[in-house]
């Protein structure tokens, strides 16, 4: 290619068709630690879930309540047990597919089946993966910055939904904000901290969205905290 940023040589080495090897890493063995570890690890998921989820909602005009939430987080918990099964990682939703749906205007359930099906038909056929892996950093990361500038956009679209002139939700929307830039602003803050702190902590995402849910319970689900009681 003219720029030389292309490389096809993966695709010679894979093979045309593999299947999945449930015992890769050998038998399976049940590790307290590494199980509170996984739950704390799919607790961040389950955060980014259910951002995604109520951003696909308001993009399609429905859905963006909690009984779809949960059906959503029941899919993702039910996605990676088999993804488990089959010696794979945990099964989330993406931010880049709410950015794709924003931008392609694409709604229907079929497309998004379809290329469910066509993923998996990737898993199986390494030769095609390798193509894909093929495409060039650059290329990835234009469609990228468009995608993941959909998904703050629709965020803030949310975000007006609140009633901002309370300074209750002013000072929740800060709080959470704030925390959550502190891993992207500074990597090391966290770093005195035990591992298992640090697998909440170094996520913006997670820490942004527990600090949201807590400052809310707090001041919206508290007695003496409603609005309707305040002085």
């Amino acid at each position: 290619m003219p720029l030389k940023l292309f490389d096809g040589s993966g695709g010679a080495a894979a093979h045309t068709v593999t299947a999945p090897d449930p015992t890769a890493f050998g038998a399976p063995t049940f590790v307290v630690p590494a199980i509170v570890a996984m739950l704390v690890v799919q607790l961040v998921n389950m955060v980014e879930s259910v951002g995604d989820t109520l951003a696909v909602g308001q993009i399609v005009g429905r859905g963006d309540d909690a009984p779809t939430v949960v059906r959503a987080l029941r899919a993702d918990g039910v996605a990676t047990i088999v993804s488990g099964a089959l010696a794979s990682f945990p099964v989330v939703t993406f931010g880049q597919s709410v950015g794709l749906v924003s931008v392609t205007r694409v709604r229907s359930r079929h497309v998004v089946a379809l290329s469910g099906f066509l993923m998996v038909v990737l898993a199986f056929v390494p030769v095609l993966g390798a193509a894909v892996a093929a495409v060039p950093g650059p290329v990835l990361g234009g469609v990228s910055l468009v995608m993941f500038g959909m998904v703050g956009a629709v965020g803030l679209r949310i975000l007006a939904r609140a009633d901002l002139a309370d300074s209750r939700n002013l000072l929740t929307a800060a709080l959470a904000f704030g925390l959550g830039m502190i891993p992207v602003g500074a990597p090391d803050f966290y770093a005195p901290l035990p591992s298992f702190a640090r697998t909440i902590l170094d996520s913006g995402i997670a820490v942004t969205g527990i600090v949201a849910f807590a400052l809310n319970l707090l001041f919206h689900h508290m007695p003496r905290l409603r609005k309707d009681d305040a002085r």
